[in-house]
């Protein structure tokens, strides 16, 4: 595989309304088909872009009525659909989305490239108080022509842990949907991220547009929402990982002990029952501040 030297990368910031897929599909294919015609090659949208994130948001969100809209892999309505925009346009497209596997749903992403094929997807693997949304299994990269990538959603960013292990597999880029959150502190904790791990950090979210380079600089800031913008980005800028050489795993092992006991999740990735009386809580607070005058 012969790796890009380098890449445009097209970063869109929009608000989608809960529940409106059609309506945000098509807002969201405005500002790529934008990013486009800037000549980005790759396109990054928000965390749920497609749902507008109900699952967090409406206090009377129910399991029954997010099946009716989450999106199988790989051939969901608007999967299928994105796939073919990707095509069209020739770049790769990364589509945050409620996913349905079996019983269960996920918080996830997917990546499609030039040719419309859907060749990476990703699953929240802290999803907290999402109701009903069931935690990702899995920290992997991906092999691809701009490098070896890989994703985290939104609230993943807050354990280093997650990026460390995304590194040490050799991942280049991470690329980072999110709803919220994503002021100037979130910004300097992810130069620190980045320099830590020697990765690009790529941030799409619903209000604004990050970039940081592996060296833990500032490449891209903007607080702004409904816009585009698009950088390029030296895919060879990144710096040797000298110290990495340096790990002790023999001494890791206490990472992966289960210390917490209020943690929000289980041995095996589960929910806790601490993390389902804080779902409940988080609901009861959204009726209430929805009740007020």
């Amino acid at each position: 595989m012969i790796k890009k030297q380098f890449i445009n990368i097209g970063i869109v910031a929009m608000e989608s309304d809960g529940w409106e897929l059609e309506n945000n599909f098509n807002r969201m294919e405005a500002y790529v088909r934008q990013a486009v015609s800037r000549r980005a090659e790759l396109v990054i949208t928000p965390e749920a872009v497609l749902d507008g994130y109900a699952y967090h948001c409406d206090p009377d969100v129910t399991k029954e009525r997010l099946m009716e809209i989450a999106q199988q892999v790989p051939d969901g309505p608007y999967l299928l659909r994105s796939g073919r925009l990707s095509k069209e346009l020739g770049i790769y497209l990364i589509l945050g989305f409620l996913e349905k596997a079996g019983d269960e749903l996920f918080n996830s992403c997917a990546m499609f490239d030039p040719q419309g094929k859907l060749i990476a997807k990703y699953s929240k693997v802290h999803p907290a108080t999402e109701a009903f949304i069931t935690p990702g299994r899995e920290l992997k990269p991906f092999d691809t022509p701009i490098g070896r990538i890989g994703f985290l959603i939104c609230g993943d960013r807050n354990v280093p842990h997650n990026f460390a292990t995304l590194a040490a597999q050799g991942v280049e880029i991470v690329f980072l949907p999110m709803d919220g959150g994503g002021n100037h502190p979130n910004t300097q904790l992810m130069q620190t991220r980045a320099w830590e791990n020697y990765c690009w950090i790529v941030q799409a979210n619903t209000w604004s547009s990050v970039i940081v380079t592996p060296h833990g600089s500032l490449y891209h800031e903007r607080y702004e929402k409904e816009c585009v913008s698009v950088q390029r980005l030296d895919l060879g800028e990144n710096p040797p990982r000298n110290n990495f050489k340096f790990r002790r795993p023999d001494l890791y092992g206490p990472l992966t002990a289960e210390y917490e006991k209020n943690g929000w999740y289980t041995p095996d990735g589960g929910i806790s029952e601490q993390l389902k009386q804080e779902r409940v809580r988080h609901l009861e607070n959204l009726r209430k501040a929805q009740d007020k005058p």
